[in-house]
């Protein structure tokens, strides 16, 4: 549901307040930021981008001075750093911003770590189960800090992990049931993206939330996306089923974020993945029947075409969510 600010903004941008009014409504509707609101956001933006520099700060540390520090002092300043982050936890809980931001940073410079390990001791691991063991480790913090970040940056070293799996011959093998290993990262991310709206259904919507959750969604319908469009220009994918999948996708994706919460931003991705999928159908079909520089004014005017009603449609959607609250009135 729309906070009262983002609703009176939807308003004026339909037409149905008068703009010289909105500051007049944020106010009535206690709306207005108040500055120990603005103030909190930017001392946690800071907090954010602190633990982001002091961890990378580690990692350039070690890369310029490698010659120089030998294999104890190596170890001794990243399980320092790591036993420091984990510090604050002492004294604050992870409820608070601190505390997650403690909990982040300890299970970034994790990865250092074991990049550290095996940069020492060259084990011939490859680079894919550094990702996965990582992911591993930090599994444990992700489920008792509960924080969206924590659960972004476990897929994340998923996803980069399957990507480069995807090489070693063993992975092929698993995926020899698919014309192509993508379904694999497909198959990750959508599992992600349902898991994390199930999980979150009944939470208060934060921006974090609706963000990680669109970062998930929009990754799975890039990937299948993808796998349709590769069957029919006959890239990589051979398989039909993509097709038939995207097609699914796409229906869930109009069911939820149309009728059940409603996201412009979710719809205007799957409007353009539509396009793009329409435009890559038709131009396989009639590349052999009419001449490219009529195929291409042909697609050109599609695009348009299409792009204006998918416009119109969002604006559409747009005019009668804003209309809701006043038809109820």
């Amino acid at each position: 549901m729309p906070t009262s600010r983002q609703q009176i903004l939807e308003w004026a941008a339909s037409g149905h307040l008068d703009p010289n009014k909105i500051e007049q409504a944020l106010a009535v509707t206690q709306s207005m930021p108040m500055p120990a609101t603005q103030l909190r956001f930017l001392s946690r933006v800071v907090l954010v981008f602190a633990v982001l520099l002091l961890c990378s700060g580690v990692i350039f540390f070690f890369a310029y001075n490698w010659d120089d520090l030998s294999r104890f002092n190596k170890f001794a300043i990243a399980q320092g750093a790591l036993l420091l982050s984990l510090l604050p936890l002492l004294r604050v809980n992870l409820q608070q911003p601190a505390g997650q931001a403690s909990l982040f940073a300890a299970s970034l410079l994790v990865g250092a770590l074991l990049a550290l390990v095996g940069q020492t001791y060259q084990s011939g691991a490859d680079t894919y189960e550094l990702f996965l063991v990582w992911a591993v480790l930090i599994t444990p913090w992700v489920l008792l800090g509960r924080m969206p970040a924590l659960w972004l940056l476990l897929l994340l070293l998923l996803n980069v992990s399957l990507v480069l799996a995807l090489d070693n011959l063993a992975i092929h093998r698993l995926t020899k049931l698919f014309s192509d290993p993508s379904w694999a990262i497909f198959a990750l991310n959508a599992s992600a993206a349902v898991l994390w709206i199930i999980a979150t259904q009944r939470q208060p919507p934060t921006l974090l939330l609706r963000w990680g959750e669109r970062a998930i969604s929009l990754s799975s319908l890039l990937v299948i996306s993808f796998l349709a469009i590769s069957y029919i220009n006959s890239w990589f994918n051979n398989n039909a089923s993509s097709l038939i999948v995207w097609l699914a996708v796409a229906g869930l994706w109009l069911y939820h974020y149309r009728w059940r919460a409603l996201d412009l931003m979710m719809l205007a991705a799957l409007v353009m993945a539509a396009i793009i999928l329409t435009i890559a159908l038709l131009g396989d079909i009639l590349h052999k029947h009419i001449p490219m520089d009529g195929l291409l004014l042909l697609m050109s005017m599609l695009i348009i075409g299409l792009s204006s009603a998918g416009a119109l449609w969002l604006q559409q959607l747009n005019k009668s969510t804003a209309a809701k609250p006043e038809d109820a009135a």
